[in-house]
């Protein structure tokens, strides 16, 4: 009977816990959040209002709800889910609920810009899967298409990828599946890669690309369908172009890390300190052999 009390006063308290969370409704944005993240909340539906229209250009119009969620407790975000998510997630894209789940900034320590990348990063996703199930298209495309489209990679990822060209570590598109099970180095390795090879088909194939190949997929045809019926190539040839293009590109972008740079540059300081200290020697002894000659000649 104790435990029966006990049960039903935790339930009762999660009730009012979830009671407590408000919500913030403008068109077909739905935003729930508790009451302590008025102010983020409002900042989210600003990002949204603003990044959805750009989106409209690659998946088309939709005026399905866009739901998100905001969570200040780590507990409660992973209990939400309902499923294994590693510490670095700031965000889940759940279907066929067709939620967003988001932690407050603070949980994981990202500055606001930070925020306002995961926040359109995973409205891509939710846009994407209002098209086709996010489980029937690759890994690599999924994250890649939301990375490009947010423009959230940095000179840091580049030189991540720069090296692993380098060190023969690239992952094969066939290979990149998963992204919740990688560590976070891997994580960052597979995100940049999928990043370049929608900007590989964007160089080459032009930006329509990606709602072309959107209008394929929304007519029920496998990713390897529309794939070919977009670019006229399958996914093993796109895997061997997106490399040669990321070796040309990318392979000597390494050389830009600062301690590269330093040891770059440092025999390059000594060899012009060495070249000043000549001229600057010789200036000298030139003035030395001038004040002889005068002195001679008195």
């Amino acid at each position: 009977m104790k435990l029966t009390n006990l049960i039903i006063l935790i339930l009762g308290m999660l009730i009012i816990l979830q009671a407590n969370d408000l919500q913030l409704i403008e068109g077909d944005i739905e935003i729930t959040y508790p009451k302590s993240s008025r102010q983020l909340a409002h900042y989210t539906l600003n990002v949204l209002q603003a990044a959805n229209p750009e989106y409209t250009t690659v998946f088309g119009p939709d005026h399905e709800p866009i739901k998100f969620r905001i969570f200040n407790s780590q507990e409660n975000f992973l209990r939400e889910t309902a499923a294994w998510l590693p510490n670095w997630a700031n965000a889940v894209t759940l279907f066929p609920q067709k939620i967003v789940l988001i932690k407050t900034p603070d949980l994981n320590q990202l500055t606001l810009r930070e925020y306002r990348r995961a926040v359109r990063h995973e409205l891509v996703h939710l846009r994407q899967g209002s098209i086709v199930p996010l489980n029937l298209t690759p890994a690599w495309f999924n994250e890649g298409v939301a990375v490009y489209l947010t423009g959230e990679s940095h000179l840091t990822d580049r030189i991540l990828l720069s090296r692993a060209i380098t060190q023969n570590r690239i992952i094969p598109l066939t290979e990149i599946s998963d992204f919740l099970k990688y560590n976070r180095q891997q994580v960052s390795l597979a995100y940049i890669e999928s990043t370049t090879v929608i900007e590989f088909l964007v160089q080459v194939y032009g930006f329509e690309v990606l709602p072309n190949l959107f209008r394929q997929l929304s007519q029920n045809r496998s990713f390897e369908q529309s794939l070919f019926l977009t670019i006229g190539i399958g996914i093993g040839e796109l895997d061997s172009f997106w490399q040669k293009y990321i070796l040309k590109r990318y392979r000597w972008i390494f050389l830009l890390d600062i301690q590269n740079l330093i040891w770059l540059i440092l025999p390059l300081l000594v060899v012009f300190v060495y070249f000043i200290k000549v001229a600057r020697n010789k200036t000298i002894i030139q003035k030395w052999n001038n004040e002889e000659t005068v002195s001679l000649i008195k």
